[in-house]
C-alpha cells in the first residue's frame, strides 16, 4: 500500500486555494487602503496637537502641507520640529478645500487658530476620510 498523494489530487488543492486567494486579495487591499488613509489622517492630526504645544511654548507655530509628493511639515520660526511623507511613505493623496495645492494653517502664542476652517481629505485607492480643522484650530474627525 502506497502512502500519500497523486499528482491531480495535489492540482485540485492548489486550484481551491488559488480560487480562495483570490477572493479574499480584493477585500484584503481595501484593508490596506482604508488602514493607510487613518494612518495618514491620524499623523496629521497629531502633528496639528504638537503644533498647537509648540505655539504656547516658542510664541507660535504652523503646520504646511503641500503637494508634490503630498507631505507635511511642522515649523516654528525657521525650524521645522517633525515632518510626514504622506506620499512617499503611505501612497495617500490629500485633497484640500478650494482645490489648493498646497496650506498653512498657523497657531499664535495662546495655541489658537490663524485660518478659516480647512477640510483635509485623504485618498488612496477606494479608502477615503477626512480631517477638518476649525478656525480656533482644534480637529474633528467626521
Amino acid at each position: 500500500m502506497r502512502r500519500g498523494y497523486t499528482f491531480f489530487e495535489l492540482c485540485a488543492v492548489l486550484l481551491l486555494a488559488a480560487m480562495a486567494a483570490s477572493a479574499v486579495l480584493p477585500a484584503g487591499r481595501g484593508l490596506l487602503d482604508r488602514m493607510a488613509v487613518v494612518a495618514a489622517r491620524e499623523a496629521v492630526a497629531g502633528l496639528l496637537a504638537d503644533a498647537r504645544v509648540a505655539a504656547l511654548t516658542h510664541g507660535g507655530a504652523s503646520v504646511h502641507l503641500a503637494s508634490g509628493p503630498w507631505r507635511a511639515w511642522g515649523q516654528t520660526g525657521d525650524s521645522a520640529f517633525a515632518m510626514v511623507q504622506l506620499e512617499r511613505d503611505l501612497a495617500v493623496t490629500v485633497e484640500l478645500s478650494r482645490g489648493r495645492a498646497a496650506t498653512e494653517l498657523s497657531y499664535d502664542a495662546l495655541g489658537l487658530g490663524q485660518v478659516a476652517s480647512e477640510t483635509l481629505r485623504f485618498r488612496r485607492g477606494q479608502a477615503a476620510s477626512s480631517l477638518v480643522v476649525s478656525g480656533y484650530g482644534r480637529v474633528r474627525r467626521p
